[in-house]
C-alpha cells in the first residue's frame, strides 16, 4: 500500500514538472513581440515566414511546415468548440507558439479579440490542457517559433 502511495505521488510530482514546462501567457494586445526577447535569446529560430529576405528554418520544406501549423490552429479551433466556446469569424486570436525540436511546445503567447470575459476565461481555463496534448510530427535541428492569427469558424 505505502508503494502504491509513493508510487502516485512520484507520478503526480512528475506531471506538474511536465506542466511546468509550458509557459503561457494572455498578452494585453496584439504585439507578441514585446515580451518574448528572453525567449528569442535563447536561440529559437523563425519556423517560416512569407517574405523572401527573411531567414526562417523550415526553408525548403514550406509545404510540409504549413501542413503542420495548419493542422494546430485547426486542432485549437476545434478543441475549443468541443469545450463551448461559442466562436465565430468575428473572434480572432493571435499566436506566438514556441516549440522545441522535437515539435513540443515550449511557450504560447496569444491574444484574443472579439470574445466576451465569460468566452476568454473559458478559452483561458482551456488552453493549458490543449497545449500539453499537442505535439508536431516534423523536427528541426534547433528550437523554432511561429505566429499567426486564427479566425474561428
Amino acid at each position: 500500500m505505502i508503494q502504491r502511495i509513493l508510487f502516485l505521488l512520484t507520478l503526480i510530482c512528475f506531471t506538474f514538472n511536465v506542466n511546468a514546462q509550458i509557459l503561457f501567457q494572455k498578452i494585453p494586445n496584439e504585439n507578441l513581440c514585446a515580451i518574448d526577447a528572453h525567449l528569442m535569446q535563447k536561440g529559437y529560430k523563425l519556423a517560416y515566414s512569407n517574405m523572401t529576405s527573411e531567414d526562417y528554418l523550415f526553408k525548403g520544406n514550406e509545404e510540409e511546415w504549413k501542413k503542420y501549423w495548419i493542422e494546430l490552429m485547426q486542432e485549437l479551433n476545434s478543441y475549443m468548440h468541443k469545450k463551448g466556446l461559442q466562436l465565430n469569424i468575428k473572434n480572432t486570436c493571435y499566436n506566438r507558439v514556441y516549440f522545441n525540436q522535437d515539435g513540443t511546445i515550449a511557450a504560447y503567447l496569444y491574444h484574443l479579440n472579439g470574445l466576451s470575459t465569460v468566452q476568454e476565461q473559458k478559452f483561458d481555463i482551456n488552453i493549458f490542457q490543449f497545449l500539453l496534448d499537442q505535439k508536431l510530427n516534423i523536427k528541426a535541428s534547433q528550437n523554432y517559433w511561429q505566429y499567426g492569427t486564427l479566425r474561428f469558424e
